[in-house]
């Protein structure tokens, strides 16, 4: 069974019940984050699932309003001893974001690779 959650759809500023932008669609054990708005990672905890089932990361466009929460929750995944691998998908300058985040890469996800 295919199933869709909005994990946030508030635009440029988070409030208490309505994070920033972010989607996931999980089917068949496979895990698909669209968009990392500020707040992704309550949200998903709301619901009682795991960060280490996320497979794919797809990033519509660089707005802060989509992005702001990578950074913690990559270091949440890397913090979390995660050993299978990710990958962000993302238009053109997708590497230049990651290697703008570089100063906390020491506890990211280790096994990161990324696709435009």
């Amino acid at each position: 069974m295919l199933d869709i959650c909005l994990l946030g759809t508030g635009g440029m500023m988070p409030l208490p019940n309505r994070w920033l932008t972010a989607l996931m669609a999980r089917y068949n054990g496979s895990n698909l984050l669209i968009d990392c708005g500020e707040g992704t990672q309550i949200t998903i905890k709301q619901k009682g699932w795991s960060f280490k089932s996320i497979d794919t990361i797809c990033f519509t466009h660089f707005h802060g309003d989509h992005i702001s929460g990578l950074p913690g929750l990559l270091l949440t995944m890397g913090n979390s001893d995660r050993t299978e691998p990710l990958t962000l998908v993302g238009p053109k300058g997708l590497q230049r974001i990651v290697s703008g985040l570089e100063l906390l890469r020491q506890n990211y996800h280790s096994n990161l690779s990324l696709s435009s």
